[in-house]
């Protein structure tokens, strides 16, 4: 689809990961097994047909770029289209940083510039969905609009709206206020920190975001002033944002209980991933396996239940994992038991180890104090 171009934000270190972005970009931190976070973003720009992506980096993004390579992995590989990664760079003698999302995409305005297409997204590289495009933008062509934000509407009541950015808006979901965070929500509808521009509009108001940094709280709010064609468009679907530890491992732990909507046959819309070059899962004659996911590469001689095993990992005689998602290429030793935890990728964990928690755990380099760790 010509008309339509992404610009997707992936210089973010997610610092409410803790140790997991310490040497990785948030985009490239693994999920269920066999996937990157990336993924699901990439999958639904092909699957929407979408054939030209900027991706803006900054902060750790050399294994990002080397998984994503050429995108073919997400039938993004077009000729003179397809995948550009959009680095800081010197102008004018000095370096062109970001200082929040806003300006990041201005600091790529020369990009912006050169794109054929009418209309641009610009996402985050770092949440979990299934999305049509599409059809968002014929919602945006049907409201005569220059900017659709992608919202959802909340409604348990549990959640805390007051970590969202609140949409005021009316019955033709015509956008009337915006806020960032509020203390006292005035709506249920939260912004998905994704938006629809048509391209001269987005061109014509970039510039204040040299002062105007950010889009939820800085630039949003502005433009709602400048014009009265801002929409929302209600996101019915799934939706998750992974950008803590605890959120990552309950969005592993409800897609281990809901396997088929990862099932990529018969599915409308597929999610695609970088193939590894890994063998086949072995289990030994020790291994109990129950409730989990497995991947490629996976060596298992211990005991699994309800947890998710990505590629490449080894469990040794009478080690136990309940209620956990160890990441890629990890060794655990025998008799080591592990509960609750999100296990980083590349360690190597000691024999006869107690990780046992009441509550999502990190554990990586930093909480082994350096030691047992390839």
């Amino acid at each position: 689809m010509k008309e339509l171009s992404a610009i997707v934000l992936v210089g973010g270190r997610g610092s409410r990961l803790q140790g997991l972005t310490k040497t990785k970009s948030k985009s490239y931190v693994s999920f269920m097994g066999k996937y990157r976070i990336i993924d699901f973003p990439l999958s639904s720009l092909s699957n929407s047909g979408v054939e030209e992506v900027g991706l803006i980096t900054q902060y750790e993004p050399y294994e990002l770029m080397r998984y994503i390579g050429s995108g073919s992995s997400w039938d993004l590989d077009y000729v003179n289209a397809g995948i550009s990664f959009l680095t800081p760079y010197e102008a004018k003698g000095s370096l062109i940083y970001q200082k929040g999302t806003a300006n990041a995409v201005l600091s790529q305005i020369g990009f912006i510039k050169q794109i054929q297409s009418k209309y641009i997204l610009i996402l985050s590289g770092d949440q979990i969905y299934k999305m049509d495009f599409r059809e968002i933008l014929e919602e945006h062509k049907k409201n005569g609009a220059e900017l659709t934000i992608i919202s959802k509407d909340i409604t348990d009541e549990a959640e805390d709206l007051t970590r969202f950015g609140i949409i005021e808006y009316d019955k033709y979901n015509k956008v009337l206020g915006f806020e960032e965070k509020p203390k006292k929500p005035k709506s249920n509808r939260i912004s998905l920190g994704m938006y629809l521009f048509n391209k001269d509009f987005l061109l014509k108001y970039l510039e204040y975001a040299d002062k105007l940094v950010d889009f939820g709280s800085d630039l949003i709010p502005f433009l709602i002033k400048e014009t009265d064609r801002v929409y929302s468009y209600n996101y019915t679907g799934r939706f998750m944002d992974v950008g803590t530890v605890e959120s990552l491992y309950y969005g592993n732990m409800f897609y281990l209980e809901h396997p088929e909507i990862l099932d990529n046959k018969g599915q409308k819309y597929k999610i695609y991933s970088h193939a590894y070059d890994y063998p086949p899962q072995t289990l030994g004659p020790k291994a109990k396996v129950s409730y989990s996911v497995l991947t490629d590469g996976c060596k298992i001689n211990g005991t699994i239940f309800h947890s998710v095993m990505s590629y490449g990992v080894t469990l040794e005689d009478g080690a136990e994992i309940i209620d956990s998602v160890v990441l890629p290429n990890t060794k655990i030793g025998k008799g080591t038991k592990i509960k609750n935890a999100i296990i980083d990728e590349g360690l190597t964990i000691a024999e006869n180890t107690n990780l046992v928690f009441d509550k999502p755990t990190l554990i990586d380099e930093d909480y082994l104090g350096g030691q047992n760790v390839q």
